[in-house]
């Protein structure tokens, strides 16, 4: 493109016949010269505005890349916060439910544990309910049974034993003697009142013995004493009999059965 210099400046070559007047083409010159000179201004100004206006969206369009990019940027932070967030919100659910399972577990085998420790002890109460009421029982029947219980027969005394077959052997012997020995059997009768110490004989010596030793037992039986204990009879000190009386009437080999 020609500057407003070299329009103005351009020569024309000179022509003999038929050329233009020289006036009016320098005159067009000028004026084409000076709209030209404007036109090449404004032009170079528009340039120079567009170049800045280009550089203005360069500016811009890579601002808008900044800021596309920092915006998705931005938005990938937040997914991966939010997946973040889920995440540990998923463990910490996870971590809480095995603590509550864990927890409802213990607790439910605590009650498992303490409902057999209770089924046991009524079990055992129960049992032990049961024998304090069969002991009751048998002692309320024990009691019931004291009135009808008589007391047992004493044990034979040997002494009474030895009496009666002492008064045995006398009577037999009585009855097989004749009746004309009955004079020594009297004159017997002193000595053997002798030996006794008391009146009646021998056999009244036994016999009264055994009787009295008979009315001895007998009130404590109608009196309803209770009963000694077969230790403390068996500690009581035998009664003994003096039989020298016997071997003075009978001879040294009568033989007690």
């Amino acid at each position: 493109m020609m500057t407003p210099q070299e329009v103005s400046q351009h020569a024309f070559a000179k022509a003999s016949f038929g050329g233009y007047n020289m006036a009016m083409v320098d005159e067009f010159l000028d004026v084409l010269t000076e709209d030209y000179s404007a036109l090449y201004k404004e032009n170079a100004v528009l340039k120079s505005k567009m170049k800045v206006l280009v550089e203005k969206v360069e500016e811009y369009r890579s601002t808008e890349d900044a800021m596309r990019k920092a915006l998705l940027t931005a938005q990938r932070m937040a997914d991966e916060m939010v997946q973040d967030a889920q995440r540990k919100q998923a463990e910490l659910l996870a971590q809480a439910e095995a603590e509550a399972r864990k927890k409802v577990e213990a607790l439910r085998q605590e009650v498992e544990n303490e409902q057999l420790r209770l089924t046991a002890a009524q079990s055992s109460t129960a049992a032990y309910v049961g024998k304090l009421k069969e002991l009751y029982q048998h002692e309320m029947e024990y009691l019931g049974g004291l009135s009808q219980l008589s007391a047992p027969a004493p044990a034979a005394d040997p002494v009474d034993a030895a009496v009666s077959d002492i008064d045995a052997s006398i009577h037999k012997l009585m009855e097989e003697k004749p009746a004309e020995d009955l004079e020594d059997t009297k004159e017997l009768e002193p000595v053997t009142t002798h030996a006794g110490g008391e009146s009646g004989g021998l056999y009244g010596d036994l016999t009264g013995y055994s009787a009295a030793q008979a009315e001895a037992e007998t009130p404590g039986e109608k009196s309803g004493a209770p009963e000694e204990p077969a230790a403390q009879r068996e500690e009581a000190p035998a009664r003994h009999l003096d039989f020298k009386g016997l071997e003075h009437h009978f001879g040294k080999d009568y033989e007690i059965k």
